[in-house]
């Protein structure tokens, strides 16, 4: 079998970015670092391909990142955690930001052009298939938290259903009867799931009220306003994501409501804000770190013209994080949650 371009990163103890690098004379790169892999090219007697080379030869040594937003806690996180795995492949990061418009999309697309290397993007307003209609087929992508809806796209999913189920059980197995869910943009993928999660899991003795939401702090407040004006009242308030949930509990405690006594709250994405809130929030934990991870991966894969085994596809479990915003005294057929009481990361 001929040497791959992953063997000579290998034996020079490199990234498979920083062979291209050296191989095309794209982007500087330290002399001992271009002296390893020019050995192991040599020891390995490797040539590349000249459509591998075409591909890995790009001259930006840059991923470009496309999300809805990029402020906010859930995407500062997101962001951070993309950025340093692009850096461990000596990529730079270019990020733009949709606003959940395809008009903003667009514009950040054409920011972007000839810029990059590769994207990643992250549009729950939009699939897959309509994001790569807009964008140059030369440039590989991959998605974050996108629907996708034919093969062969490379992606990395959260499992917003299994994670909101977790809640749905949660919140029936501590008692409660009578619940209001705020949810996130109609038209946003990971909303939907979330949501549909929830409803298709909840018994039927538990009722539902719904309620509009856009994933922000002041819609989570004043639909909490609304929720206090109810009657009857709900017992429990589930929220689509943790900072509409914190939005609520902030409402809920202005007009002196014991949580979780008289109302019990929890949200959804494990930020460091849930963990620190008074009462602490209960949430569904997104492994942020680790789905970045992946994601760069599969798009240096796709850069080094590597083929893979491994599904293009892939979604990631999450589990519930238990804690004061939800706890009741006498939970009733409860099953096993990981209950988090005490001062720990989500």
């Amino acid at each position: 079998m001929n040497p791959t371009v992953r063997d000579v990163a290998h034996r020079a103890n490199v990234s498979i970015s920083t062979v291209s690098r050296v191989l095309n004379d794209s982007v500087p790169v330290s002399a001992e670092r271009r002296k390893r892999v020019l050995e192991a090219v040599k020891f390995l007697n490797f040539t590349p391909h000249p459509a591998a080379r075409s591909l890995i030869g790009r001259k930006t040594g840059t991923i470009g990142v496309i999300l809805p937003h990029i402020s906010g806690e859930f995407f500062s996180d997101l962001l951070s955690g993309l950025d340093a795995a692009i850096k461990k492949h000596d990529f730079l990061l270019m990020v733009s930001a949709s606003r959940r418009l395809e008009r903003d999309f667009i514009l950040a697309l054409d920011g972007l052009y000839k810029r990059i290397d590769g994207l990643i993007v992250m549009s729950p307003e939009f699939a897959a298939d309509h994001v790569l209609s807009l964008t140059d087929p030369s440039i590989p992508v991959v998605f974050l938290n996108t629907k996708i809806t034919t093969s062969g796209i490379h992606a990395v999913n959260f499992d917003n259903r299994g994670g909101m189920r977790k809640i749905a059980q949660h919140i029936a197995s501590s008692g409660h009867r009578l619940v209001a869910y705020i949810g996130g943009p109609c038209d946003a993928f990971d909303a939907q799931e979330r949501e549909q999660g929830f409803l298709e899991s909840v018994p039927d003795e538990l009722k539902i009220r719904t309620y509009t939401g856009n994933f922000t702090f002041e819609c989570g407040y004043n639909r909490a306003l609304d929720i206090l004006c109810a009657s009857p009242r709900p017992t429990a308030i589930v929220a689509a994501n943790d900072l509409s949930a914190l939005g609520a509990m902030r409402a809920l405690l202005e007009h002196g409501i014991q949580i979780p006594d008289e109302i019990a709250i929890t949200g959804f994405d494990g930020t460091k804000s849930s963990q620190y809130s008074t009462p602490s929030l209960t949430t569904v934990n997104i492994p942020i770190g680790d789905l970045a991870i992946h994601a760069v991966r599969l798009l240096v894969h796709q850069l080094s013209n590597e083929q893979r085994s491994e599904c293009p596809c892939c979604g990631a479990s999450m589990d519930i994080i238990v804690r004061e915003s939800s706890l009741v005294k006498y939970p009733i057929n409860s099953p096993v949650y990981h209950y988090d009481t005490e001062v720990a990361g989500p």
